[in-house]
């Protein structure tokens, strides 16, 4: 038996593991999204993931070898997370691109043997202690919840090369807990190593803080326009945060102007705008506004109806800059981004902090809309996109929140009764989609798409069309006013739509070619005459168009079916379901066990096997769903994300420490427990949630994510305490390791499903899951198979 010294160490090196583990994902995801398009994000984490799984299956084949050498395996974590991020490091500095067929092997190589290092620690750690196995599965759930927690906290004080030091210093830290525990040579030389690492890098922080270039690719226009050799740039001041790395770059041109840009991961640059000096200088003033599309429409605005304006992602200042000047007595700017906030407080202070009547909220637009009570005249979003992944589930964009049917409708509830929305977008699918989500809500509301269209009118520049929307219908008289000035500014290029207008057009040929012209947008104008039904401008379309809703919140997916960025991720996960499913078919055949392998130990592992990736699956599912649902009621994307697991994992870690006191019966309580888990899943989606959905606060959000949590945490300890009644040393590693492949699969899964079919398909499927999971036991208990 193992001594009580031992087993306590043991404890802490499981939760150190894991909370080391958590803040490494989740800054190498940080990572990835400053140097990579969102989309290779996607790939290379999913591989990573995998590690995790790969490691465990690793040590089940190689226990015995890892045993006699158990001392440089728990080394190997930290070294190896130093010396794959140095060379990720080094990579992004030599140019190499995960666009050439070399880089993104490259990335997902070095991003894996991390994880499979932890994973080999971590299989090794479990079946050294299997007596208490609930106890350590209980922890390593409350480290990874703790280390999901600090990583925001660490993100957003230090930049990410010292928060991956500090990932190192806590492996390292693991490994001097290990050698004195096991009274293992080099205790003094570990103790003095991970001295040394941490006076280093306490007088070395701003040694650590150098400065990490964006990759070579096309949706980085950061790296684009410092490489431009017309250009001279420099950057003034970078920050790292939970959020991402906000970069304030100045510009010299050849005329000997200059201008500020910031820039988050690289991409998506804002103008820096300084208010003070556009009112010294009329010439600039009209230059700069010039260029800002919802400029023209807000000039047509009553003085009497520019009482108070929201601004959603304000950037460098231009949009406040334009109701400034446009006469609005009162601004409010959310930004989600807190760096960029920081940034403008010290390099802009005259647009964002100086004036009264300007007031600057760091938040998440949506949320401050649904949570403020006051009514704004008019609301503004102009092309608020940050091409930044969120940390939920590594494909939607931060922005797909923000353009939903629901957000759509809580912009209109934030008007006042004669508010009016404007939205510049990128191009005209984006204009045809926010269209199609608004025609739906004005349907349900009992609105025709008659009367819908006389609240709206577009124009664009030939570049960023705008959309305007008023929670009444226009005025003709005001309409005719600016589609005549429309015309006179060149405003009618591209997508172009007017109520009241009559459609004037062209059809003839030229030289045997058919030519057509049309003043207006033709869709929308034969939409607008009742010719067409509303449908017909997402139902024939090329491209997805179609209204979007919270239930699968992707504005920014214009594929009809799977993205082509979740291409290889789904083919990874096809692979994982074939490759479990050919193995328990064939009763893993490929698998010797230590003790005698009879048919009868070959059954009992399959059926463990089965309910391990059943609940693996299940589990990632019905984590998804939660978060989806709950993540609107928090201000913060990255912070929210960190919370909502910090909650779900505490609330695994209590379900799986209460599972060491269950000493028989585990079967028949995996039954019982896992219908617990549908009843409290159920309970809380379809009626606690419904009730108080609306005054939901954060303490409240957490108490909510506890009640399913606890529970979905008991029937894997549960069944780790079944395995742990076999001797051999295999049962628990695969067991380990086939959840987490099955997690890696599910997590793919319940993005490919979210937006073929909505999240509630994905929280049925889990629902599924451990339905199957149920009779599966069952039948398994009746016939003997799972017997302790």
């Amino acid at each position: 038996m193992l001594q009580k010294k031992q087993i306590i160490s043991n404890v802490l090196i499981i939760f150190l593991l894991t909370f080391a583990t958590i803040i490494f994902e989740i800054s190498l995801s940080r990572l990835f999204s400053y140097l990579l398009s969102f989309h290779f994000v996607i790939i290379i984490i999913a591989f990573s993931i995998l590690g995790l799984g790969i490691g465990q299956i690793t040590y089940a084949r190689f226990n015995k070898k890892i045993d006699n050498s158990s001392l440089f395996w728990i080394a190997v974590p930290a070294i190896s997370i130093f010396l794959s991020f140095s060379l990720l490091l080094v990579l992004s500095k030599s140019g190499i691109s995960s666009l050439t067929s070399f880089g993104l092997p490259v990335f997902i190589v070095l991003s894996i043997i991390p994880f499979i290092a932890i994973g080999i620690v971590y299989a090794y750690i479990f079946e050294a202690n299997k007596p208490y196995i609930s106890t350590l599965y209980g922890f390593d759930l409350i480290g990874a919840a703790a280390g999901a927690l600090t990583s925001v906290f660490l993100l957003n004080t230090f930049n990410l090369v010292y928060v991956v030091g500090i990932v190192i210093s806590l492996l390292l830290l693991v490994l001097v807990i290990y050698t004195i525990a096991n009274k293992r040579r080099f205790v003094k030389v570990n103790t003095v190593l991970l001295l040394v690492v941490v006076l280093l890098m306490w007088f070395g922080k701003d040694t650590l803080n150098f400065d990490i270039p964006t990759g070579k690719d096309p949706s980085k226009d950061m790296s684009r326009l410092m490489n431009n050799p017309s250009l001279q740039s420099k950057i003034i001041e970078s920050r790292w945060s939970a959020f991402g790395k906000t970069d304030l770059v100045k510009f010299m041109y050849p005329d000997n102007s200059e201008s500020k840009v910031m820039f988050i991961d690289g991409a998506a640059g804002t103008d820096v705008v300084d208010i003070d000096e556009l009112a010294k200088d009329s010439i600039k003033l009209r230059k700069s506004l010039s260029g800002f599309p919802a400029v023209f429409a807000i000039n047509f605005v009553k003085e009497n109806e520019k009482d108070s304006i929201l601004i959603i992602g304000p950037g460098g200042g231009i949009d406040i800059a334009a109701a400034y000047f446009s006469g609005y007595k009162n601004i409010d700017a959310v930004e989600v981004n807190p760096s960029f906030v920081n940034l403008m407080k010290k390099y802009n202070p005259g647009t964002f902090f100086d004036k009264k009547n300007i007031k600057v909220h760091v938040n998440e637009g949506r949320n401050f809309v649904i949570n403020n009570q006051g009514k704004y005249d008019a609301i503004m979003l102009t092309i608020p996109v940050t091409k930044s992944s969120r940390g939920a589930d590594f494909y939607g964009l931060t922005e797909n929140y923000l353009f939903t049917m629901e957000a759509l409708a809580d912009y209109l509830d934030g008007l006042s009764e004669n508010g009016t929305l404007y939205f510049t977008m990128h191009a005209r699918q984006e204009v045809y989609k926010m269209l199609a989500n608004y025609l739906e809500i004005q349907k349900k509301m009992g609105v025709d798409q008659i009367e819908a269209l006389k609240k709206i009118y577009i124009y664009s520049n030939g570049m960023n069309p705008v959309l305007v929307i008023n929670k009444k219908p226009f005025e003709e008289k005001m309409i005719e006013e600016v589609h005549l000035t429309a015309h006179y500014l060149e405003l009618d290029q591209d997508v172009f739509y007017f109520p009241y207008i009559k459609q004037e057009g062209l059809d003839t040929i030229v030289q045997n070619v058919n030519y057509k012209w049309y003043m207006l947008d033709n869709i929308l104008y034969d939409i607008s005459s009742g010719t067409y039904p509303q449908s017909k401008l997402w139902e024939t379309a090329p491209m997805n168009l179609k209204p979007v809703t919270d239930d699968s919140p992707y504005f920014f997916n214009y594929n009809n079916g799977i993205p082509d960025a979740m291409i290889i991720p789904l083919w990874l996960g096809i692979f994982i379901v074939g490759w479990f499913l050919v193995n328990w078919m064939a009763k893993w055949k490929t698998i010797s066990f230590s003790e005698n392998t009879t048919v009868a130990l070959r059954e009992k592992f399959s059926a463990l096997a089965l309910i391990s990736f059943l609940l693996g699956f299940s589990y990632i599912l019905i984590q998804g769903y939660l978060f989806q649902v709950l993540n609107l009621k928090l201000s913060n994307p990255s912070q929210s994300f960190s919370l909502l697991l910090f909650t779900f994992l505490l609330g695994n870690g209590i379900g799986s420490l209460m599972t060491s006191r269950f000493k028989r019966n585990f079967s028949k309580k995996i039954i019982g427990y896992t219908a617990l888990i549908i009843v409290a899943c159920v309970l809380t989606v379809y009626l606690l949630l419904p009730i108080w959905y609306d005054q939901l606060s954060e303490f409240w959000i957490a108490v909510f994510l506890l009640f399913p949590s606890f529970f979905i945490g008991i029937p894997f300890p549960l069944l780790l305490k079944i395995a742990a009644s076999f001797k051999d040393k295999k049962i628990i590693s695969y067991l380990l390791g086939i959840s987490s492949i099955a997690g890696v699969a599910a997590s793919i899964f319940t993005i490919v499903i979210s937006i073929l079919y909505g999240y509630r398909f994905v929280f049925l499927f889990g629902l599924i899951g451990y339905g199957l999971l149920i009779l599966i036991t069952y039948r398994y208990k009746k016939i003997k198979i799972l017997q302790q």
